[in-house]
């Protein structure tokens, strides 16, 4: 085993790391607010699957990670409640659409330059991506808006979406280092989305008897 795939195995043991001590913490606390730890070990996972990404080429997927990167520092402050002025919605915006359009164009970074079978997965991967990425910045705007860092559902349904589609593409490079880091997600997020709609159900209003 390369030293590459070593990162890339450390760097799918922290994310799946950060969920299982997010789950917990959910489990326990019965809160959706994300641990400081949760953003430490983000970080820590993205640039190590980053360095993973530049080593086997696939530019989408580095592009995810370093949009991400930015978004794991911006909860770290707002979980150490130190938001600051908030963001203008114009900013986040902005991120949105640069967001779109880096991905866009690392997807055609990497396609295959004869122009042939690859781009069917080419846009699996592009738009798992996108999907992938938004699921924290719909995170972040809700953050913002909240002045604390939380996950609303819609950062769970986002998350199972793209890690389907992330998980599909993985399977075609036959990538166990990637596989892997994606293989457990939809559990974790459908536990979340059960417990976010049982969290729904016992705060909505009793009928009288």
């Amino acid at each position: 085993m390369s030293a590459f795939e070593w990162l890339g195995w450390l760097g799918n043991g922290c994310f799946f790391g950060r969920f299982l001590l997010q789950w917990l913490h959910v489990e326990r606390q019965r809160e959706r607010a994300a641990p400081g730890v949760f953003w430490v070990l983000s970080l820590l996972g993205s640039l190590l699957l980053g360095v993973y990404a530049v080593e086997r080429g696939v530019w989408v997927l580095l592009v995810g990670f370093s949009l991400n990167g930015l978004i794991y520092l911006r909860n770290l402050r707002l979980g150490a409640h130190d938001a600051g002025a908030s963001l203008p919605r114009g900013h986040a915006l902005a991120l949105a659409a640069a967001s779109v359009v880096a991905l866009a164009a690392a997807g055609v970074a990497s396609a295959p330059l004869d122009g042939s079978r690859a781009w069917g997965w080419l846009v699996v991967a592009v738009v798992g991506q996108a999907v992938w990425s938004s699921r924290f910045v719909v995170q972040w705007w809700h953050s913002e808006q909240s002045g604390e860092s939380h996950f609303p559902p819609a950062f769970w349904v986002l998350s199972l979406a793209g890690n389907v589609l992330l998980l599909a593409y993985a399977v075609h490079l036959r990538d166990p280092v990637l596989i892997a880091g994606l293989a457990l997600g939809p559990l974790v997020q459908l536990r979340n989305l059960f417990l976010t709609a049982e969290d729904s159900l016992d705060r909505a209003p009793r009928p009288y008897a």
